[in-house]
């Protein structure tokens, strides 16, 4: 499983939830911020992945599919689990501290 795609894709679903005009993931690198989150010294983001595969594969989600765009499915699943958005939020402090940093 390629960490980067599934932290890029994460960080899309949480830019989706902001609203606009705000942040959107056309205005944002989200290619570097999940490279930034995954080579991250922070555990926690490699906690956060492992949540979120964990909860992929329980709600019997295509594991392929969580390194594509994320159907509506796969976020309506998520926006019901706060332990879920916590997790990807992770991800999302990771980058951006990260980012800062660089």
């Amino acid at each position: 499983m390629n960490h980067t795609r599934i932290a890029a894709e994460a960080i899309r679903f949480r830019i989706s939830t902001i609203r606009r005009p705000l942040v959107s993931s056309e205005t944002v690198d989200v290619e570097t911020l999940a490279n930034n989150a995954v080579l991250s010294p922070d555990p926690r983001v490699a906690q956060a992945l492992r949540v979120l595969a964990a909860a992929w594969d329980q709600a019997g989600f295509d594991p392929d599919e969580m390194v594509k765009p994320w159907k509506a499915e796969h976020v309506e699943h998520l926006k019901g689990r706060p332990e879920l958005i916590d997790a990807i939020d992770m991800i999302v402090r990771a980058a951006s501290g990260a980012t800062a940093a660089a």
